[in-house]
């Protein structure tokens, strides 16, 4: 029986590309509207990729914060733009600031209510995730990040965490993944999966499937009986 559920807060819970973009517009007039766009999906991508080379670089653990403003360097040269200081801080702000999808704060609410604990599970540093409970108006139980295992998805390290932190079994976690990287990174540590796959992408490797797919956070009402039942009938026998 599951007691907390985790969420993959960027690709699961937060519309990133929908709330970032037109910002991205508004900061960098140079660019056109469709640049713009591809701005921001050049750095997420390459973002990414950072972290995954982190996770195999001898030089130690990189915060997510570091590589998120060294990406961007990257990715103004990419366009070739300069960017000034006060054009990269509003746009690092960002990640701060993302807006949850439209169903996901009601959802997570009805989660809470059904008696399961909720937390975050990302690679963003704890201090880069706290502030989306304001911007999304979302209350979670817990903060689980990247800086606090010392390492990103897919490295199972992120997800042994949350079971050494709480003190519980891999069977007593739902991890609601975002992305197929997450997928792999779940399933390697053995837990228990729903993909929230909103853009029907396909798995890397058959080898790492979910337990769940799903389309929209809705579906998680589904797989997961309201715990406050389950306990009123205990109490009745």
């Amino acid at each position: 029986m599951y007691k907390i559920i985790t969420f993959d807060i960027y690709s699961a819970s937060l519309d990133i590309n929908g709330s970032a973009i037109p910002i991205v517009e508004e900061i960098i007039k140079d660019l056109p509207k469709a640049k713009c766009a591809e701005f921001f999906k050049t750095w997420r991508a390459q973002q990414w990729n950072y972290l995954l080379l982190n996770n195999s670089m001898k030089d130690g653990f990189y915060k997510y914060r570091y590589i998120t403003e060294r990406v961007l360097e990257y990715t103004q040269k990419k366009f070739n733009i300069e960017l000034t200081r006060d054009q990269k801080d509003r746009l690092m702000e960002i990640w701060t600031t993302f807006k949850a999808w439209p169903e996901a704060k009601a959802v997570i609410e009805e989660i809470k209510r059904r008696g399961y604990k909720v937390a975050m599970l990302s690679n963003g540093d704890e201090d880069m995730l706290k502030p989306l409970e304001e911007s999304t108006g979302i209350d979670f139980d817990y903060v689980f990040s990247g800086d606090q295992a010392g390492c990103y998805k897919p490295n199972p390290g992120i997800y042994i965490n949350v079971l050494e932190r709480l003190n519980i079994d891999k069977n007593e976690l739902l991890h609601v993944a975002g992305s197929l990287f997450d997928v792999m990174g779940a399933k390697s540590a053995g837990l228990n999966c729903a993909w929230s796959n909103r853009y029907g992408e396909f798995l890397l490797d058959t080898e790492y499937v979910p337990d769940y797919e799903i389309q929209s956070l809705d579906r998680l009402l589904d797989l997961l009986p309201d715990m406050n039942d389950i306990e009123n009938k205990k109490t009745a026998v």
